[in-house]
């Protein structure tokens, strides 16, 4: 008979154990997806409110804040100078299965964040042409065709030029001349 009683106090046991996570876990479940709703709703009308916003459709101005004489014409000049540099020109041997050599001639000018930065960049000279030119080395002439090869290899170089002049920086790397002969 012990036996019995052990049976039936581990049946009520189970059955309110299965109660409580279908009852009070299904009703959290359900709490939670509707919280999530409610929020989801809220980012999409508040995006929304904004963009219109910003668009000029809801109380926003579409006027334009002009600054003074002194300062557009100050700005002005500083959008319009940018600073180059011209590296010298780079012939190196392409990477070829075959017997037939493949050379790779270009002219890189740089596009400086900083004029001051051109002292940098000829004190790391020997460095720059040392890390372009073993990267270009191991180029196939199949690398540099169209404008994605053209990008990976301007990419790269920059990545490599930021690398070695670190904590200056170069804006962009504008090719000159290339020739894949």
């Amino acid at each position: 008979m012990a036996d019995e009683d052990d049976t039936d106090v581990t049946e009520e046991a189970l059955d309110e154990a299965v109660e409580g996570e279908d009852g009070e876990g299904g009703g959290k479940k359900k709490s939670k997806k509707k919280l999530i709703i409610i929020l989801v709703v809220l980012l999409l009308i508040g995006g929304g409110g904004a963009g219109a916003y910003f668009s000029g459709l809801l109380g926003g101005s579409n006027e334009v804040e002009v600054p003074k004489e002194e300062n557009a014409e100050e700005a002005l000049k500083k959008a319009g100078e940018k600073h180059y540099y011209g590296l010298p020109e780079f012939l190196v041997n392409l990477n070829t299965s075959s017997r037939q050599s493949s050379f790779l001639k270009m002219v890189i000018i740089l596009d400086l964040v900083d004029k001051k930065d051109e002292k940098l960049i000829e004190a790391n000279l020997p460095r720059i042409n040392d890390s372009f030119n073993t990267y270009m080395r191991e180029l196939r002439p199949s690398d540099l065709y169209g404008s994605a090869g053209l990008y990976r290899l301007r990419e790269e170089l920059l990545d490599r030029i930021n690398k070695i002049i670190a904590p200056a920086a170069v804006n962009d790397i504008l090719f000159k001349q290339i020739l894949v002969q």
